[in-house]
Order: structure tokens, then C-alpha cells, then sequence
């Protein structure tokens, strides 16, 4: 069975991929992370359920899952393929790179044609066992002998069947009305209490949030307007009684520069619709004389970006929670010897 892509194949009998005219040799692990995110494509899969999935019925860390991704990406890199692979999803998990997915969309839609056309031919032929029912499209595209073998056969079809399937209801008129009338009685309520005097006290969300051990040992100022994406890694900070201060916003960023010693600061790219709210926060720290080391935390690294930040006095571009860890804790060892 071969896998081929605009740029790469990978034949999972011979567990060998290909590059242009480079040949390496692929483990059975690194087929079985693709297929799974093949599967789960448009949509990340889950660090639990790619453990589940591919180290079926053994038990290992998240640190197997990390390092398995990172082997994968610099396996392509190191034979030649120079395009993106697998996203991180912080927080969440990993999804296959939109570019792929899109080959693996348009190779869905060749294969249903053909299977269409074979049943319109077939109509009147008996159906028989060794005429058989085309498998699972991804268990085409990367036939790994690691994934386990309950619902091999059929669960790529049923994910790509009821997508391919599914259409956007109409709502019917009473739940128009229902709506309508609910968003009639919440102003009517709202313009009585203004006629009676009263004010819309409402509370401003607050932008910074912020967990500091007692007694910790420095801090981190990391800004994302999706704060929610990095719990894990704000965890594994804390519980080296190390603070996280989290804002949403550049501004705010700056203003606590002025007031706080922080250690190091992590962003995001892309924020409130500007694609590059970090690197022109990095640029805003330095020329007001902000040294702090800075890392942006992002789902895709390219040269174009990473001497970006390099050129406006960045310390690194990272993707993946492990380079993360290492970088950022590197500054408070330092600080303790």
C-alpha cells in the first residue's frame, strides 16, 4: 500500500518514505500517528485518544505521544520535505496540516466517485463476498499494523459517510418564533429597568489573570487572547512554583513590563484579528527597552517567521510544549545556580 502526496509517499508494506529521489527507512509508530490524524481530520485528535489508539492496551506518558510527533516531523525534514506536517493544538491534541488534509479530502472524493460508478455497474450483478466492500479510506491511505484491529475496517467509512452525508437542517418556524420571542422579553426587561432608574451594572470582564505560588521563584507573562489553550503547560509551570500572569491583550503586556520583573514572556501570533499581534508586541518591547526573553508559543513554524523574530530580538519560535519546557525553564535554572 502507498500514501502519495503532492511531495512525499510513504509505502507501508516496505516502511519506507519517499522524497523526491530519497528513500528512508519509517516506523510502524510514525504511519500509525499519521493514520490516526488522517482519520480524525478536519478535526485534532486528543493526546488520550492518540495514546489509545496507537499504544493500544499499554500504558505510557504524554512524553511518548511529544516525542513520537517530534521524531515524525524531523524524520520528513531529514528526507527532504520541506512542507508542514502535523499541527499542535495546544492544550488539546494534534491535527494534521491543512495542506495534507486538503490532498486527503480530494483523494476521498476520487475514491467515492469510483466506488459510485462500481455500483452503478453492479446493480444487477448478486453481490457476493469476494466482490467485497472497499475499505475504510484511511485504512487505504496508511494500512499501520499497529492500530488495533476493532472497527479497522469501517470507522473511516462511517466518519467520511456521515460527514459526506450531513446537511445543514432548516429550522422549522415555531423554533424561529421561540427564538424571536426570547430575544423580545430579554430587551423588554432590560428597557424596564432603565424606565425604573436602574443601571446595566454590568462587570467588565477582567483581562489579566494571574497564579503565583508562595514564595515562587520568578515569573512568566504570557498573553493569548485564548488563555484556555495553555492550561497544561500554565500548570506544569506552576508546579515548579514558578507564576503565570496571563493577559489578552499587547497593551496590557506592556504596561506590566513597566511594573513586574518577569523572568520570561511567552505570546501567541495571531490575536483579535491581527495575524501578527506578537511579533509587533516583541517589537514594541525592545525599542521601549524591554530585554526579557521572549517566545512565541505558535501551531506553525517557518524560516519566514522564525528569522522574524529573530531579526526584532526574539529568542525562539516554538510549537510543540516539550521545547517550551525546556526554553523557558532554562532562564530560572539559571537564575538559582
Amino acid at each position: 500500500m502507498t500514501l502519495s502526496f503532492n511531495e512525499f509517499s510513504i509505502n507501508t508494506e516496505a516502511l519506507e518514505l519517499q522524497v523526491a529521489d530519497h528513500v528512508v527507512a519509517i516506523d510502524e509508530r510514525n504511519i500509525a500517528l499519521l493514520q490516526t490524524l488522517a482519520q480524525h481530520y478536519p478535526e485534532h485528535c486528543s493526546k488520550q485518544e492518540c495514546l489509545a489508539l496507537i499504544w493500544p492496551e499499554t500504558i505510557v506518558s504524554d512524553m511518548s505521544l511529544s516525542k513520537l510527533v517530534s521524531d515524525t516531523r524531523k524524520l520528513f525534514n531529514q528526507a527532504g520535505y520541506s512542507g508542514p506536517l502535523i499541527q499542535t493544538v495546544h492544550g488539546r491534541g494534534y491535527r494534521l496540516d491543512h495542506a495534507l488534509g486538503k490532498q486527503l479530502q480530494a483523494y476521498y472524493a476520487v475514491k467515492a466517485n469510483q466506488f459510485e460508478t462500481h455500483i452503478e455497474h453492479s446493480t444487477h450483478t448478486p453481490y457476493t463476498p469476494q466482490q467485497g466492500v472497499p475499505q475504510s479510506t484511511s485504512s487505504q491511505l496508511l494500512n499501520s499494523p499497529s492500530r488495533s484491529g476493532e472497527n479497522q475496517l469501517n470507522q473511516g467509512d462511517n466518519l467520511q459517510s456521515a460527514r459526506s452525508m450531513s446537511v445543514t437542517r432548516q429550522p422549522s418556524w415555531w423554533e424561529v418564533f421561540a427564538k424571536v420571542l426570547i430575544a423580545l422579553v430579554l430587551v423588554l426587561g432590560l428597557m424596564f429597568q432603565l424606565w425604573q432608574g436602574g443601571s446595566l451594572n454590568v462587570e467588565p470582564q477582567r483581562q489579566l489573570t494571574y497564579s503565583e505560588p508562595q514564595g515562587a521563584i520568578g515569573r512568566i507573562l504570557w498573553i493569548d487572547d485564548h488563555p484556555e489553550n495553555n492550561l497544561v503547560e500554565k500548570a506544569y509551570f506552576e508546579q515548579r512554583n514558578i507564576g503565570v500572569y496571563n493577559t489578552v491583550t499587547s497593551e496590557e503586556a506592556l504596561m506590566l513590563l513597566t511594573m513586574y520583573n518577569y523572568q520570561a514572556v511567552i505570546s501567541d501570533m495571531g490575536r483579535h484579528g491581527d495575524p501578527l499581534a506578537g511579533l509587533k508586541l516583541l517589537q514594541s518591547m525592545r525599542e521601549n527597552g524591554h530585554p526579557t526573553p521572549f517566545y512565541l508559543y505558535t501551531y506553525v513554524e517557518s524560516a519566514g517567521l522564525v528569522d522574524a523574530i529573530y531579526e526584532s530580538g526574539g529568542q525562539a519560535v516554538i510549537v510543540d510544549s516539550e521545547s517550551l519546557y525546556q526554553l523557558v525553564l532554562s532562564h530560572f535554572v539559571s537564575d538559582e545556580s
